[in-house]
């Protein structure tokens, strides 16, 4: 009989064990009750994403039709500008536009006089603002030849011809004035010397 109630208590201790481990363990040596623990999670806002930069589109190149005259009573030149180019694309010197600047081509159909030598051999500018801008077909002539715009040659004296010059503009603006400078000469025949002063033609460019 003593037997029995000895196997009984120790039953029962074992139960009372493994009810207070089934409630959540037994109390540490330093208060704190063993066991599961819930952690408590903090949720970081991410940083906002920036917006990707948009580059703004280059300009598109656009033919403008012209019909300006310019003429030269004293040494019989004509210049007729027939046409403009405004943007024009050179795939060699893309790092004006990039820059904000433009190319611009301006059509001339030259008729150099024959009263004196000399004819038309230049002195073309492009002002912009009080800017003036010389001519730069030479750095970009392959490129408008392979773009079907012949680049424009001198006419010597009783001679015609027909291109196109090209302006480098470095910051484009929404109107341009063409501007033809001939130069101060002295006339010498027959005994008499002939004094012609400089002059300079400016012509409104065309916008649409």
């Amino acid at each position: 009989m003593r037997t029995t109630h000895r196997l009984s208590a120790a039953s029962l201790a074992a139960a009372l064990l493994l009810s207070v481990a089934a409630c959540g363990g037994s109390d540490d040596s330093d208060g704190t009750t063993s066991g599961t623990t819930t952690k408590s999670e903090t949720t970081a806002t991410p940083p906002p994403v920036p917006e990707p930069s948009v580059t703004p589109a280059a300009a598109e190149q656009k033919q403008i039709a012209a019909d300006e005259t310019i003429t030269d009573d004293d040494f019989g030149h004509t210049i007729k500008i027939t046409g403009v180019v405004r943007d024009f694309v050179a795939p060699s010197r893309t790092n004006i536009p990039e820059r904000g600047g433009e190319w611009v081509l301006v059509q001339l159909d030259v008729a150099a006089g024959d009263k004196y030598s000399g004819g038309v051999q230049g002195g073309f500018t492009l002002q912009s603002g009080g800017e003036l801008g010389g001519t730069t077909t030479g750095i970009i002539d392959a490129d408008m030849t392979a773009a079907g715009f012949q680049p424009w040659e001198t006419a010597s004296a009783g001679e015609k011809t027909k291109g196109w010059v090209a302006f480098q503009i470095n910051t484009r603006s929404d109107a341009y004035t063409f501007q033809y400078k001939r130069g101060a000469a002295k006339i010498i025949g027959g005994g008499d010397t002939k004094q012609i002063p400089e002059k300079i033609w400016t012509v409104d460019l065309p916008t649409a």
